[in-house]
């Protein structure tokens, strides 16, 4: 029998290691073999070492999928009530709105339903994976094209849905699992799908596991040494990574997240990839891979200065030359003009926009300007006798731009392309007009249209905001 004796020492053991002394855990509890053992040692553990765990609750999960779901949920619900265990029996529904596949949905599903109770209660999440569980998961993501954070596969310790998830019995084999239920007549149910080839998991189990075990008897602990090794080195190299991505990220108003196609070539390759990755979790808990953090470093090294990759759960990187956003694609809407109107005289300042698009323009009366020269196409020289002008935002890109010193005119949308303007900014981005004629596009040129020749001028400065700086390359 071995160490099915010890596990009730392992377990309260791993409690105190992990600090459960005034936690309150949410056990998951499907009825499966593993489950139900972990169960019966809370029990124990809690006659014989009560201030290892500060208590627990039982949560059955309902996906309403399989024909022997409600045999499930009551035979739980009877164990529990025959023990006066606290337990509920969370009924969800299992939507794969992200394309992810059904096994990928049901976990999702599965694991919010034991956050939001965990959280209720304000503690943690137990769950009975084992070590065949773990080996299970490397090879899977292994054969998926997983990068070294996803390879770490399952840990003692992680966070879910902002809630800690324990995995107590990780280091322990299914056998040891087995022989405990026996030696203490632990009931359990069996599920009908553990043996159906149609999911990956279970073809990863049937063939390959005994395959490995074949060549290496011990090939659960032998990954496991491995896991360990990539654990520290992984949790290194996280540091490094979200370091960087706060360096070349910034968060939208529309919901994507902008970076610099530039700033990102300029990290080290497998910075590169661990921040793309960070960047894609954001969006989509699925187990990205390596493809997919590929197809958004080509678009962005080595991609058109315009172009877009369509991802997995509609997770889109776009690029827009050096300016890169990814996130699910935001809501089209149709260009709406909105126009300011400022009088110069009596107003010294105007605000336009709002969000991470609120601009502020400020003028200043100057009876005899040096130069028409200004410091940047963020300022601009105005004679003095304009004195009303607007600020519009949303003009059609069809309009012309009297270009400066009468050399004819240019249309809106060819000088926002010259300034590689990103597309999804050209609707947001105000221009001065007077009386009708454009004359200024901050940050992007000066018209040949109402022009200082001598005497007092108005010097306007435009403070765009920082994302507006970041869509021009920060000139």
């Amino acid at each position: 029998m071995g160490r099915a004796h010890n596990l009730l020492t392992h377990v309260i053991s791993f409690f105190q290691q992990h600090r459960l002394e005034t936690a309150h855990a949410v056990l998951g509890v499907s009825g499966g073999v593993d489950s139900m053992v972990l169960l019966h040692l809370c029990q124990r553990a809690a006659e014989e070492a009560p201030s290892a765990l500060g208590g627990f609750s039982v949560v059955h999960v309902h996906h309403h999928l399989r024909e022997t779901a409600d045999r499930d949920a009551a035979f739980v619900e009877r164990y529990c009530r025959e023990r006066e265990i606290p337990c509920e029996i969370a009924h969800v529904k299992v939507v794969d709105e992200r394309g992810e596949g059904l096994e990928a949905a049901a976990r999702r599903a599965r694991y919010q339903a034991l956050a939001d109770r965990a959280r209720v209660k304000g503690g943690v999440i137990l769950v009975a994976h084992h070590a065949q569980d773990e080996l299970e998961t490397f090879i899977m993501r292994l054969l998926r094209g997983a990068g070294p954070g996803g390879l770490g596969a399952m840990r003692p310790e992680a966070e879910m849905n902002g809630v800690r998830v324990l995995r107590p019995l990780l280091a322990v084999e299914k056998s040891e699992i087995e022989r405990y239920a026996a030696l203490h007549g632990v009931p359990h149910v069996e599920d009908e799908t553990n043996e159906d080839p149609r999911f990956f998991r279970n073809r990863v189990r049937q063939v390959v596991i005994p395959a490995l075990r074949a060549v290496e008897p011990r090939a659960e602990e032998k990954v496991r040494q491995a896991l360990e090794l990539l654990w520290a080195e992984d949790a290194y190299m996280r540091e490094l990574a979200c370091e960087a991505a706060r360096r070349v990220a910034v968060c939208g108003a529309d919901g994507r997240i902008a970076f610099s196609a530039s700033r990102l070539g300029e990290l080290h390759v497998s910075l590169q990839r661990r921040v793309i990755h960070i960047l894609l979790n954001c969006f989509s808990a699925r187990e990205w891979t390596l493809a997919h953090v590929e197809a958004v470093r080509r678009l962005a090294l080595s991609g058109p200065p315009s172009g877009e990759v369509h991802l997995a759960a509609d997770v889109r990187c776009v690029r827009s030359y050096d300016n890169l956003y990814i996130g699910h694609p935001p809501i089209a809407r149709p260009a709406v003009e909105t126009a300011v109107a400022w009088d110069l005289h009596s107003a010294a300042e105007v605000l336009v926009g709002e969000g991470e698009v609120r601009w502020r323009f400020r003028r200043l009366r100057v009876a005899h300007p040096a130069s028409a020269r200004m410091p940047s196409p963020w300022w601009l020289l105005l004679p003095a006798d304009v004195s009303r002008a607007e600020i519009a935002m949303g003009v059609p890109t069809s309009e012309r731009v009297p270009l400066f010193g009468g050399h004819g005119t240019k249309k809106l949308q060819d000088v926002f392309t010259d300034a590689k303007l990103p597309r999804a900014w050209r609707a947001r981005w105000p221009l001065l007009r007077v009386d009708g004629d454009i004359v200024w596009i901050p940050g992007i040129m000066r018209s040949g249209a109402h022009l200082w020749g001598g005497g007092p001028a108005f010097v306007i400065r435009a403070r765009p905001p920082a994302a507006c700086q970041r869509a021009l390359g920060e000139r």
